[in-house]
């Protein structure tokens, strides 16, 4: 079974009535996504490593683009609660991934030192064009709820 990251902007008041109504949770999710979604597939891990060079979240505002800033209630959605990100958070996250060069997340990539890096084959030919890939989309994604003024959920399923 495999583990990826996703993504839902949605406007801050939804977010909010999620807060305040958690248990809702899972069916909100269900629903239509469309274009305010993004998955970052099995590339999140390895994204959150060559952003922060750690492989658990970190204070670093770059360490929220795949692990939010803090859980969305406490159902488990199988790898753990939902993470919520509010709106003005998701600005700073958007600035933060235009300021980080192609160039020097390449340069981070490395193998043999992402042993505990999920999923660990890092070594595939592919590997890196992977995650470079998967960041394209969430920088996009970023800068595009940052635009519309949205919050983010991401989870892992």
């Amino acid at each position: 079974m495999s583990m990826i990251g996703l993504y839902l902007a949605v406007p801050q008041a939804e977010l909010e009535a999620l807060r305040a109504e958690p248990e809702e949770i899972e069916e909100f999710l269900a629903g239509p996504r469309g274009d305010d979604a993004c998955s970052a597939d099995k590339s999140w891990h390895g994204i959150h490593y060559l952003l922060t060079g750690s492989t658990v979240p970190t204070a670093d505002v770059l360490s929220n683009v795949i692990f939010g800033k803090g859980p969305l209630g406490t159902r488990d959605l199988g790898y753990g609660p939902p993470l919520a990100t509010d709106a003005a958070d998701v600005r700073a996250i958007a600035a933060a991934l235009e300021q980080v060069s192609d160039d020097a997340l390449r340069a981070r990539f490395d193998p043999a030192a992402m042993d505990e890096v999920y999923p660990g084959f890092w070594d595939d030919d592919d590997a890196l064009d992977a995650i470079m890939d998967a960041l394209d989309e969430l920088r996009a994604f970023y800068r595009d709820a940052a635009a519309n003024g949205d919050a983010v959920i991401a989870w892992f399923a």
